[in-house]
């Protein structure tokens, strides 16, 4: 089986770690994946590191009415050299003209829109016509599934929810607990709440600075780790840190090689975050850890996240909220233990990333008529 990913994606996100473990793994199961997309896109660079096939000669974003006449007829004879049996298109940007050009090809391949962007869809006539006319449409968790139903009037049948998945094995701890924090020098006696997110205003780490200010003064003991990969400009959580009365509470730790060993010595993980949440890794890894969760009702993590069985479900923004959950679980760490443990059968059973593969694999067996 041979797939196309178009995916002209600007920056390393959430969706290019998809992208790059999809097509990892489907290589691993037998399909041929090539990721498309533009001239100097980071993800094509790692997915060359990672030994994949890529291809960037088609520029479909440019606003030249002229270069795009001349690129498409290169584009649809190369395609049709390539006799592709699923084409799957990641982003709005370059839709409509790939969607165009896959139809008109003979054999025509299997066609599916893959959606994990929370932002709100488009909804004129020409955007709903090309999602229409997809064989299937694979979203990142119900929430989007229900949003395109009723904003672009599909039926419901035609789309997939696909929940991004890790592996357990991939994502546990390297490092026993009692070294990992002689090797940070932290306090035995510390308790540890923790955030994994890059630092940007999406992910809240304002809204978990103010919950820590409250939850130091009644628990002196905790101590809030916050992990990060990426800091974007935007961000002003470090200036905010730097003036809480709490600063001296705060641990900050960047990329690490093993981000397992390091959360795993928290007792419970937070995620405050405002937006986004298509598709969240972060509380996946939590639950993978066996940790209980206090998240925020945005995106996926309502998909995820059952109040009081698995962690605790609030409003964004609500800091007293976040503060409260997390008091609770420090108050009561037998009651966290049961829920961390509850939140890993959960993640076994449903986000595992062999699930996430298979439930593809499936779709595409479905269009094509083919095994891998």
């Amino acid at each position: 089986m041979k797939l196309l990913i178009y995916a002209p994606i600007r920056w390393l996100n959430a969706e290019t770690e998809y992208i790059l473990i999809l097509c990892r793994k489907l290589k691993e199961r037998g399909v041929e994946p090539v990721i498309m997309g533009t001239k100097g896109n980071p993800m094509l660079a790692e997915a060359q590191k990672a030994g994949l096939r890529i291809e960037d000669r088609f520029d479909l974003l440019s606003l030249n009415p002229l270069k795009l006449a001349l690129t498409m007829p290169r584009l649809k004879k190369w395609m049709a050299r390539e006799k592709f049996d699923v084409v799957d298109i990641h982003r709005s940007e370059g839709f409509v003209v790939l969607a165009r050009a896959a139809k008109k090809l003979d054999p025509r391949p299997a066609l599916i829109r893959t959606r994990q962007d929370m932002r709100p869809v488009r909804t004129d006539p020409i955007n709903r016509r090309a999602y229409d006319s997809m064989d299937a449409i694979i979203v990142s968790n119900q929430l989007l599934a229900n949003d395109l139903a009723a904003k672009l009037r599909l039926d419901p049948q035609k789309i997939r929810v696909i929940y991004f998945g890790i592996d357990p094995e991939e994502f546990r701890p390297q490092t026993a607990p009692a070294e990992m924090r002689k090797r940070l020098n932290l306090d035995p006696s510390c308790r540890l709440v923790g955030l994994s997110a890059r630092l940007a205003v999406v992910k809240g780490h304002e809204y978990f600075l103010k919950a820590a200010e409250s939850v130091s003064q009644e628990i002196p003991d905790a101590r809030f780790l916050v992990s990060y990969r990426k800091i974007e400009k935007e961000c002003d959580f470090l200036e905010r840190l730097a003036k809480s009365p709490s600063k001296d509470k705060f641990l900050i730790y960047g990329p690490q090689d093993d981000r397992a060993s390091l959360l795993n010595l928290c007792e419970l993980g937070v995620l405050s975050s405002v937006g986004s949440e298509a598709s969240s890794r972060a509380c996946l890894e939590w639950m993978a850890l066996g940790k209980p969760v206090v998240v925020t009702r945005v995106g996926t993590l309502p998909e995820l996240v059952s109040s009081a069985e698995n962690g605790y479900l609030l409003m964004p923004r609500d800091s007293s909220g976040l503060a409260g959950a997390i008091m609770t679980l420090l108050k009561n760490p037998d009651r966290a233990r049961e829920m961390g443990a509850r939140g890993r059968e959960i993640f076994m059973e449903k986000f595992q990333q062999k699930i996430m593969i298979e439930k593809t694999l499936e779709i595409f067996r479905e269009l094509t008529g083919k095994t891998a």
